[in-house]
Order: structure tokens, then sequence, then C-alpha cells
């Protein structure tokens, strides 16, 4: 999002205070009826003792697997599939992820993997959703990419969802949402240029045939179809061909 782009959404953003009390009342709607689907189940690991790399996945609920079974169906293996197939490497990978965390609140994980290869962090919606300030976001991923990456570690972060789009949202609180998540991609997309980062910025399909059940996260196409796109941009940035 360039900065014409940038201006335009906190235009947008301003021009919805009118109906901050009906966004206020959509948002508490929202949260009360909307389907609470549980994390997926299985391996948060593989661990070879040959492997080529090692890859750290971080996130929210779309890297805990909400919106399908089992993890072997959610968005971390789907990336591991295209690596894999692309490249032939033997890959560890880990997952540590919170349903409903902020960065913040991700930034105080334990993980199992010290300076990986590969960090892949997919966050953003829930400091969306809970009005994360601008400066603190750019704060929290500094942090995070000083506490998780080592200094040979590559860095990705995957963009924010526009959030305008997601079925569960009714109007106008979809729109201050999405505005919202746009501005916070700047500001990442931003930092990533200027931090030696690399913004993935393919986001997840939001359309509803390739939706989970809660209108708001991925089910098994809609993670298999993100996580190789993701895939695919990080053999991009690696200089590996995709077969």
């Amino acid at each position: 999002m360039g900065l014409v782009s940038h201006f335009k959404y906190l235009i947008g953003l301003s021009s919805l205070i009118p109906l901050l009390p009906l966004i206020v009342f959509q948002g508490k709607q929202v949260k009360a009826n909307t389907l609470r689907l549980p994390c997926a189940k299985g391996n948060t690991y593989a661990s070879h003792s040959l492997a080529d790399v090692s890859l750290l996945h971080l996130g929210e609920s779309t890297v805990a697997g909400v919106g399908v079974k089992t993890l072997d169906q959610g968005l971390t293996q789907a990336i591991v599939k295209q690596l894999q197939h692309a490249s032939s490497l033997t890959i560890d990978w880990h997952i540590q992820a919170k349903n409903g965390a902020s960065l913040h609140q991700l930034n105080e994980l334990d993980v199992t993997i010290q300076n990986p290869d590969l960090l892949v962090i997919t966050i953003g919606v829930n400091d969306t959703t809970g009005l994360t300030s601008r400066a603190d976001w750019r704060k929290q991923l500094n942090l995070c990419v000083q506490r998780f990456a080592g200094p040979d570690t590559h860095v990705f972060f995957t963009k924010v969802p526009n959030m305008a789009h997601f079925p569960a949202l009714p109007a106008p609180l979809s729109w201050f949402l999405g505005c919202r998540s746009q501005i916070l991609d700047h500001e990442l997309k931003t930092l990533c240029r200027h931090s030696n980062w690399h913004h993935i910025k393919t986001s997840l399909p939001i359309e509803e045939k390739w939706m989970a059940k809660d209108g708001y996260h991925p089910n098994k196409v809609g993670y298999q179809i993100w996580g190789k796109q993701i895939g695919q941009a990080i053999l991009k940035t690696l200089g590996i061909p995709d077969s």
C-alpha cells in the first residue's frame, strides 16, 4: 500500500466517526454471536536429525489452525509442503500460536526452537480489533524479531488481512476494521522495508467458499491456497525456483 492509499484509509477511518455508536454496537453483537471454533489438534513440530532448514511459525488463531480439525490441514503445513515440494529440503518446523493473541501476547510465548533459519509471523487481526496503536504496533514488531530471530534468520511477515472482506462482519463495522487493518499493514510493510525483513503481500483468500463456518477463518482449502502462496513468496525471496 503506497502513501496515497495509506492516506485514503486514514481519511476513510475519519469519515466513520459519526457511525461509531453503531460500530461499537455491531462489535458487541459480533463478539456475542460469532461461532467459536476450537484450535486444531495435532503435532506442533517435526524434527529431523539431518534437517536442512528450521522454520518457526508464530501467530494467532490462523496459525493455531482454527477452522480445520487437525494441524496437518492448517497453514503451517501448507507452507512446509510447498517449500518441500519445490526444493526437496528436509525441514524442521515448529508452531507457536495462541488463539486470540495480540502481538504483545505473542511476544510473551516460550518457543521450542532458537535461531531458526526461517521465521514466519502471521499476526494482526487481534491488534486490529483490539485497537493497538500504530506506535505500540511498531514497538512490538521490533520486539518480536529481537526475541525470536537469530542474526542469520530470514524474517517473513504475512500481510495483515483486510478485514473489510470478512463474511462475519457487517457494515459499517467491516469498513472500520478494514481501514484499521490496512493502516497496521502499511506500518508493517514500511518497517519491513527499513529493517531487511520480508513482507509477504499475499493474504488469506477471503471468499465464503474458502472460509470456515464462522466466517472469520479459512477452511482446509483456504489454508492450502494461502499457505501455497506464502511458500512461493518465501522461495522467491530465497532464490529457489518453484517447480
